[in-house]
Formats: structure tokens, sequence, C-alpha cells
């Protein structure tokens, strides 16, 4: 009966050795199985970490973006005032300006100066010379201040298509603008 002692002795060494494998093996995998946790608990962490960076970095671009469309408002704005409003006061202020009415004011003295002299001399060979009737003395001119009223109406509703242009180009690139306005800079004032 020692033999089946021995052989059920020998079974059961095998159960243990197998046992002790499965133990082992179910100890493996659990570690391993720690392991992956472990490294999925860390790629959550990266992934909400990612998360909050993305976050982050789109409220930043759209605080951005809204700062950037902000700024290109307030320059199409502004654009659009220097066009309409800006040049109009501007060339107002230029005609009204105390170098326009001194530089013209300039000019008239020494046109009226001119144009006494022109009118003495003339007057004088008149005189001398009694061959031209007084309402055919050349230069005279009994309108003279009429004109002069006209001229100076004229001169202070001075218009400047070019400044009266202007708005319509609000929504030009700024080529076109700088086409517009490049007569000035051509010595020519053709349109």
């Amino acid at each position: 009966m020692q033999t089946k002692d021995e052989e059920h002795k020998s079974v059961l060494e095998k159960m243990e050795e197998s046992f002790n494998n499965a133990r082992l093996a179910y100890a493996n995998m659990m570690a391993e199985r720690d392991v992956l946790k472990t490294g999925e608990d860390e790629l959550k962490a990266q992934i909400e970490e990612m998360k909050c960076s993305y976050e982050t970095e789109v409220g930043e671009i759209m605080k951005e973006n809204a700062a950037l469309k902000a700024s290109v408002e307030d320059l199409q704005e502004t654009k659009s005032w220097l066009l309409s409003e800006g040049a109009r006061l501007l060339a107002k202020n230029v005609h009204k300006g105390p170098e326009m009415t001194a530089a013209v004011a300039a000019v008239n003295n020494v046109m009226s100066a001119v144009g006494v002299n022109s009118g003495l001399h003339n007057g004088y060979l008149h005189v001398l010379k009694l061959k031209t009737p007084y309402v055919a003395v050349p230069l005279l001119n009994r309108n003279a201040a009429e004109e002069l009223n006209a001229a100076v109406a004229c001169f202070d509703t001075l218009a400047f298509p070019v400044v009266e242009d202007l708005p319509k180009l609000v929504n030009a690139p700024l080529s076109k603008i700088k086409e517009a306005l490049s007569f000035a800079n051509s010595g020519s004032f053709e349109g």
C-alpha cells in the first residue's frame, strides 16, 4: 500500500507544484495589472493635463483673436474717419489757416500794388496823350469791387475734389488710396 501512498504523494506534490505555479502566475498577473493600472492612471493624468493646457491655450487664442478683431475694427473706423472727416478737416484747416491767409494776402498785396502802378501809369499816359476817352482806358474796370467780392466768395467755398472723393475709398485697400492721392506727388493736377 505504500506504493499507493507514494503515488498519492507524487500526485500531491505535482498538484502543489502546479498550485504554486498558478499562484506565482497569478501574482505575476496581478503585478502586471498594477503596472498597467499605474500606466493607465498616468495616461489619464497626462490626458487631463493636456486637456487643461489645450483649454488654456484656446482661451488665450480666443482673447487674442478678440483683441485683434477689436484692433481691426478700430483701424477700419480710423481709416473711415480719416478718409471722410479727417481729410476734409485737414483741407479746411489748410485753406483757412494763417499760412494760407498770409500767402494769399501777400500775393493780393503785390497784385494790388502792380494794379495800382499799372493804373497810374495808364492814367498818366491817358492824361498826357488825351487820345483815349476815359471810359476806354485800358485796364479800367468799374466792376472790380464786385469781382473781388465774387473771387473771395469763390475762394471761401473752394472745394477739393480729391478730398470729396476720399470717403468713397473707405473699403479700398491702401494701394488704391495711394493711387487716388498720387497726383499730388507727381506734380500733375489731373485726376
